[in-house]
C-alpha cells in the first residue's frame, strides 16, 4: 500500500509550548480538570505505572499499514509513546500536565506538545493512527471524536485502553487491595468510575466503526512496595489523602508490607481495550 506523503513541519508536528500552564487548559476545558492532578505526583506516576505489553503496541502496528505518524494522547510520562515510536516514524504525544511531560524520555522522532484532547496542534488529514493509553474516561468526548475526524486519515486506527482489575494472590488482595479500595472508593471521580467499568462505545458515544481486539495483559513480577506504589499512582487515593484519610492510608500500606514482606508476587493488570476505524 502506497503511503501519502506528508510534511512533518510546523502544520504538522507543531509542538506546544511545556511552559503553557495545565491550570489554564484546564480552565478552558473543565472536564479534564481531574487529569491535572496526576501532575502533581507525577514522579510518583513516572515510576509506579509499569510498561505497557509489547504485543500490544505490534497489534496496534499491523492495523496501520501506514506508520508514518501515531497521535498518542494524554500521554502522561510517555511510556505509551516510547513503545510507539519503536513502530511508527513520528509520534505527536500530548498531555495537559507539563509536569507530567517532563518526566517522559526525549527521543527525536518523539514530539511532546502540552495541549487538551481535542486541540491537537496537528494538521488535517495527517494521522494514521490515534492511541490513548489509561486517559480517555478524562476527556470531553464530543470534542475528541470532532478533533480525530479531522486529524485522521481516512481508515485510521483508533485504539484505547485502561486497566481492568488488577489478578493476584489471595494475601495480597485481602490485606493491601481490598482495604485501600474501600477507602478511596467513596472519591472515585466519573472519570475513574468509567475506567473501572471499561470503555464501551456506547458509554462514550463513540462514532467510529468497532473493530475487534486480542485480550492483552501487564504481566508483572512486583514487590508488596511496588504494588503498593502503584495503587498510590491513582487519582481517588490522591483525593482520598487529601480528604483527611492519609494516616489510614499510610496504616494500611505499613500493617499489608509487615505481613506480606518483600517476596515478589504475581501481579496482573488486564487491558480493557476499545479500537475502532476512523472513516
Amino acid at each position: 500500500m502506497s503511503c501519502p506523503r506528508v510534511s512533518h513541519g510546523a502544520s504538522a508536528l507543531r509542538p506546544g509550548p511545556l511552559a503553557w500552564c495545565a491550570s489554564r487548559v484546564a480552565a478552558t476545558f473543565p472536564r479534564m480538570e481531574n487529569a491535572t492532578s496526576f501532575g502533581e505526583q507525577a514522579d510518583a506516576y513516572a515510576t509506579g505505572r509499569p510498561a505497557y505489553p509489547a504485543n500490544l503496541f505490534q497489534w496496534i502496528a499491523e492495523q496501520t499499514p501506514c506508520r508514518d505518524l501515531v497521535w498518542d494522547v494524554g500521554t502522561g510520562s510517555g511510556q505509551a509513546a516510547l513503545s510507539l515510536v519503536t513502530h511508527f516514524a513520528h509520534v505527536h504525544a500530548t498531555d495537559i500536565d507539563k509536569n507530567q511531560l517532563s518526566r517522559a524520555p526525549r527521543h527525536p522522532h518523539i514530539a511532546f506538545s502540552v495541549a487538551p484532547a481535542q486541540a491537537s496542534g496537528l494538521a488535517p488529514n495527517s494521522v494514521d493512527a490515534i492511541t490513548v493509553a489509561t486517559a480517555l474516561h478524562w476527556f470531553d468526548h464530543g470534542l475528541f471524536w470532532d478533533e480525530i475526524r479531522r486529524v485522521a486519515r481516512r481508515d485510521a486506527l483508533f485504539c484505547a485502553w485502561t486497566y481492568h482489575r488488577a489478578e493476584t494472590d489471595a494475601e495480597v488482595q485481602r490485606c493491601l487491595i481490598d482495604p485501600i479500595v474501600e477507602t478511596v472508593a467513596p472519591y472515585r471521580s466519573d472519570g475513574n468510575r468509567l475506567s473501572w467499568r471499561g470503555y464501551s462505545p456506547e458509554d462514550l458515544n463513540m462514532p467510529f466503526e468497532v473493530i475487534r481486539s486480542p485480550s492483552f495483559t501487564c504481566d508483572l513480577i512486583w514487590t508488596p512496595m511496588q504494588i503498593a506504589g502503584f495503587l498510590k499512582t491513582w487519582s481517588s487515593y490522591r483525593r482520598a489523602r487529601m480528604a483527611g484519610h492519609d494516616r489510614r492510608l499510610a496504616e494500611i500500606e505499613r500493617a499489608a508490607l509487615a505481613e506480606l514482606g518483600d517476596e515478589c508476587r504475581v501481579y496482573k493488570l488486564p487491558l480493557n481495550m476499545l479500537a475502532a476505524r476512523v472513516n
